[in-house]
C-alpha cells in the first residue's frame, strides 16, 4: 500500500526538533496529481486611512505652506488598463506591476435620504463614518449602527473554514499596531478586521500584536510563561545540534517508503536545508527559498505613549509610535515563511488601526530611508497622526501628497510580502503563483457618508479602491480595472474565488 501522508506532515526528531516537509504527491487526494497544483492560500492588508484629504480634490495639495495643483498622487489618477503609470501611493511596487491588479472607482452603498438603521440598503454603510463603514467593506454585510463590528463572517476566515484541518494554524490573524494612542480612549473594536461564523462580538477574532509571540505561536509552537523559562528556551534552541541529524532515522525511513519522484523531492529538500545550516555560523537564518524556521525577532519594540489626538502641535515626539514599521515586516516575514510552510492557507494583517492615531512624523521623515519605502519627488514632512492627516492636522502640509505619501508607506508593507513569495521557489514557478493577497484602505475619498452633502471628504465610501496580487487563475495581474461602482465585496469575492472558494456570495454582496 502507498504512503500518504498529510500536507502539514512533518518529520520529528529529539528535544522536539521537526522538519516541515516539501510539497509531495503522497500529500495529495487519492487521484489527484501534481499538475492540479498546490492548495491555494489568502491574505488581507488593511490601512486605517483615507485615499486623500478633507476639502481637497485629487490633484489639490499643500506643501510646505505652498498650494499645489499636481497630478499623479491620487491612487487611482492613472489609464486603466495595463501599461499604466504608477502613482505616487504605487512606487513601492515598481518592478511588480505583473503580479497585481488595480480595482477602483469601487463604492459601498448607502442611504443618502435616512441615517435611520433600518433604512441602511443590503450591503451598506450606516451614515457614522467611521464605524458604519466597517462591516460591508471587510465582510459585506450592511451595517444598521456606528459600531466597529462586522456583521458576518470576513474573507480570511472564510478561506480558514474552507481549509479548516489540513493545516496546524487555522488562521494567522496579527496587528501591528500595538495601542490607541489617544489618552483617555480605547480600541473600541477598531482593532478588528477578522471575524468568524456570524461575525458580531462573538465571532471578534482577537489579532495577535506581538510579533515575539506570534513567532513563538507559529514556530516553536511554546510561549514561555516567565522570564527563567524565557531564557531556558532560548538557550536549549541555540544549543540545539544539525535538526538534519536530530531527524536522521526517521528521515531514511521516510525516503524508502516514497516514490522514486517524491524522494527526488525529499533529497532535494534536506540537500537544501544542510547547505543552510552549513552557512549558519557565517548568517543568521532567514525565512527564503526553502521551509525553514526565520531568525527568532527578539524582545518586540517598545511601545509609544498615548498623545492627545489631533494636528501638530498635540501629537508630540516619542508618542504614538511603536517602530509599526519594523513590526510590519515582522508580521510579513511570519505570514510568508506560514505559507510556504503550510502552518496556514489564511492570514489578516492589520497595518494600522481603523481611526489611526498611530504618530506619522517618524515615518514621513523616513520615508525613502526606511527599508523598503519609497519618497516621493514631491515631499515634505507632515506632522500629527494618521487619522489627522485626513483631516488637515498639519496646517503646512494637507491634502493629496501627504496622504499619497503615507498609504504609500502601507504599500510598501504590502510590495514586500509580494516580492518575498515571487521570490520563493515552488513548483514550476514561485509561492506567489498560489497565493492572492489582497490590500485596502479603510476609507476612499468622495462624498461625505456622515451628511450625504460635502464632496472630497475622507469619512466616504466611495472611490474606494483595493489592490489584489497573485497569479492565480480568475485574476488579472498588470491591469488596472475600473470597478464601475461595483461594491468592494466584488473584489474579495473574486479574490477569494482564486484563493479555492467555490461561492460567490459574500455577506449581503454576490457576483
Amino acid at each position: 500500500m502507498a504512503l500518504k501522508l498529510k500536507r502539514r506532515a512533518v518529520l520529528q526528531g529529539v528535544a522536539g526538533t521537526a522538519i516541515a516537509l516539501p510539497f509531495l504527491e503522497c500529500m495529495l487526494p487519492t487521484g489527484r496529481s501534481t499538475a492540479q497544483g498546490p492548495t491555494r492560500r489568502y491574505a488581507i492588508m488593511l490601512a486605517g486611512q483615507a485615499l486623500g484629504g478633507d476639502n481637497y480634490a485629487k490633484n489639490s495639495s499643500r506643501v510646505d505652506g505652498q498650494n499645489i495643483t499636481e497630478n499623479g498622487h491620487y491612487i487611482a489618477d492613472t489609464n486603466y488598463g495595463r501599461g499604466y503609470t504608477l502613482t505616487t501611493p504605487l512606487l513601492p511596487l515598481q518592478g511588480m506591476e505583473d503580479d497585481f491588479m488595480m480595482v477602483s472607482n469601487l463604492a459601498i452603498p448607502f442611504n443618502a435620504s435616512s441615517a435611520d438603521g433600518s433604512a441602511v440598503p443590503s450591503g451598506g454603510a450606516y451614515r457614522d463614518f467611521h464605524g458604519g463603514g466597517c462591516s460591508p467593506l471587510l465582510s459585506g454585510t450592511r451595517s444598521t449602527e456606528a459600531r466597529y463590528t462586522c456583521n458576518g463572517i470576513t474573507s480570511d476566515q472564510l478561506i480558514a473554514e474552507l481549509n479548516d484541518g489540513q493545516t496546524t494554524h487555522k488562521s494567522l490573524v496579527v496587528r501591528a499596531q500595538p495601542a490607541f494612542y489617544v489618552s483617555g480612549y480605547s480600541f473600541s473594536g477598531r482593532q478588528y478586521i477578522s471575524y468568524g461564523p456570524g461575525g458580531g462580538n462573538s465571532g471578534r477574532i482577537e489579532a495577535q500584536a506581538s510579533p515575539e509571540v506570534a513567532y513563538r505561536s507559529l514556530f516553536q509552537g511554546f510561549v514561555p510563561d516567565n522570564d527563567e523559562d524565557a531564557a531556558r528556551f532560548d538557550f536549549e534552541m541555540r544549543a540545539r545540534r544539525s535538526v538534519l541529524d536530530l531527524v536522521l532515522e526517521k528521515r531514511t525511513q521516510l525516503v524508502d517508503k516514497v516514490g522514486v519522484a517524491d524522494q527526488q523531492r525529499l533529497e532535494r529538500h534536506f540537500d537544501e536545508i544542510r547547505d543552510l545550516e552549513n552557512r549558519i555560523a557565517a548568517l543568521p537564518p532567514i525565512a527564503s527559498g526553502a521551509c525553514v524556521v526565520p531568525s527568532d525577532p527578539g524582545a518586540d519594540p517598545p511601545i509609544g505613549g498615548d498623545h492627545d489626538g489631533g494636528g501638530s502641535g498635540s501629537v508630540t515626539p516619542g508618542s504614538g509610535y511603536s517602530d509599526e514599521h519594523a513590526r510590519a515586516r515582522l508580521f510579513a516575514d511570519m505570514i510568508h515563511m506560514a505559507f510556504v510552510c503550510d502552518l496556514t492557507r489564511a492570514a489578516s494583517l492589520q497595518l494600522t488601526a481603523f481611526q489611526s492615531h498611530m504618530n506619522v512624523r517618524p515615518i514621513a521623515d523616513g520615508l525613502g530611508n526606511l527599508p523598503g519605502t519609497v519618497r516621493p519627488a514631491r515631499w515634505a514632512s507632515v506632522a500629527g497622526d494618521l487619522h489627522e492627516v485626513g483631516h488637515n492636522g498639519d496646517p503646512n502640509n494637507r491634502g493629496q501628497i501627504p496622504s499619497a505619501g503615507l498609504l504609500g508607506w502601507h504599500i510598501s508593507h504590502y510590495a514586500y510580502l509580494i516580492d518575498k513569495l515571487r521570490n520563493t521557489p515552488e513548483a514550476d514557478g514561485n509561492a506567489l503563483d498560489n497565493t492572492v493577497i489582497v490590500f485596502t484602505a479603510e476609507a476612499g475619498h468622495g462624498l461625505q457618508l456622515n451628511d450625504a452633502s460635502s464632496q472630497n471628504q475622507t469619512h466616504s465610501v466611495e472611490n474606494m479602491v483595493l489592490l489584489v496580487a497573485g497569479h492565480a487563475p480568475g485574476l488579472s495581474p498588470g491591469e488596472h480595472i475600473n470597478g464601475n461602482r461595483a461594491h468592494p465585496a466584488t473584489v474579495l469575492i473574486t479574490a477569494m474565488q482564486a484563493a479555492g472558494y467555490q461561492g460567490n456570495t459574500l455577506g449581503d454582496v454576490s457576483l
